[in-house]
This record gives structure tokens, sequence and C-alpha cells, in this order.
């Protein structure tokens, strides 16, 4: 299953979740920056792997991931160059 997970963070709010849409994801980091909780956000596509022997699961990056700051008030998302290199 293809997730969207996502983090942001700043001196009043250190947050994180997963998402089943991209949109949905960035609205969700958007939230914290907008309001001043964060000032930092990363968005990151993943897989679900679900454990084989046991009900555990983990996320695995999958392609693509951005990156936001806020500019004059509004949040600005990036992509990241290497996706392959991402990590939460």
């Amino acid at each position: 299953m293809i997730v969207w997970i996502w983090d942001a963070s700043g001196p009043a709010a250190d947050a994180c979740g997963v998402a089943d849409t991209a949109e949905a994801a960035r609205h969700a980091a958007d939230s914290l920056l907008e309001n001043g909780q964060a000032v930092s956000a990363h968005i990151e596509q993943a897989a679900m792997v679900i454990g084989r022997t046991a009900l555990t699961y983990d996320y695995c990056p999958a392609g693509w991931g951005w990156d936001a700051r806020l500019e004059s008030g509004i949040p600005v998302w990036t992509p990241v160059a290497d996706p392959g290199l991402l990590a939460l």
C-alpha cells in the first residue's frame, strides 16, 4: 500500500503522520507551518511494509519527497533532489 508520511517541526510542535494522498499530507503539515508552530516540514511517498510473521508494519521510502519552509507567511514546497536519500 502506498501512503504519504509527513513531519513538521519547530519551536512549538514536532508532529508527524500518515496520509492517503500527497495533498492530505501537505495540508496537515501546512497547518502547522501557517500557524507558526513549525518552521519546516517534509512529506514523502512511502510503501507500507507488513511483517511476515507478526502483525507489525513499517514504512519504506518509495519515491517522491518535498521539503517546505515559510516564505512571507506562505508554505513553499520544493522537491527533494534525490528521493532515494530521504529519511524521516
